[in-house]
């Protein structure tokens, strides 16, 4: 499904199959998506609930809200904060303009990678997965609420180590603030 706009926002829901949403001048929605996702905006935001299948969503000018995720993820913005609830895969997120926040689905220990260079990280994750851990900032510190076995030189803005036995990595870098892990 091809959705098109130059002039304003996109609406889609209970849409099956191979979707691919692009609007110039405005934002993007989507409600019970079903298939494999590649959005893009130039100037708006990102808004997504209850999607299935892998999904890709990139926005040069807004903010990037998803919530329950099923698949996937790799969001984009050079504009504004990433909110993430309730994904099943990895989660690739990265903007320059806004912070982060990431709710992981209970066992997932896919990993990932998330970096801003304009804001805080934070992140919830199941205490019982199993994941490699990598967190650092420049401009802040990192904080984590769960038993984490340290890799190498313990710093207040670097955390390296293994949740539970180890597994897939999950990458947090910021330059402008801190990072708080939590669990869900």
């Amino acid at each position: 499904t091809s959705l098109r706009t130059s002039g304003g926002g996109v609406k889609g829901f209970g849409l099956r199959g191979r979707s691919g949403p692009r609007a110039t001048g405005g934002s993007i929605e989507g409600f019970g998506l079903n298939g494999h996702l590649d959005a893009e905006t130039s100037g708006g935001s990102m808004r997504l609930q209850e999607v299935t299948g892998d999904t890709r969503v990139n926005t040069s000018g807004g903010s990037i809200n998803v919530a329950a995720l099923e698949g996937s993820l790799r969001a984009s913005t050079s504009g504004g904060p990433i909110r993430i609830d309730r994904v099943s895969g990895p989660v690739v997120a990265k903007t320059s303009g806004g912070s982060i926040h990431v709710n992981f689905d209970r066992g997932n220990s896919h990993g990932g990678d998330l970096e801003t260079s304009g804001g805080s990280i934070n992140v919830a994750l199941d205490p019982s997965v199993n994941l490699d851990v990598d967190a650092s900032t420049s401009g802040g510190s990192v904080h984590c609420d769960m038993p984490v076995r340290v890799v190498g030189t313990i710093k207040s803005s670097r955390l390296e180590g293994k949740m539970g036995s180890g597994g897939e990595t999950l990458r947090m870098h910021t330059s402008g603030g801190s990072i708080h892990i939590s669990a869900l």
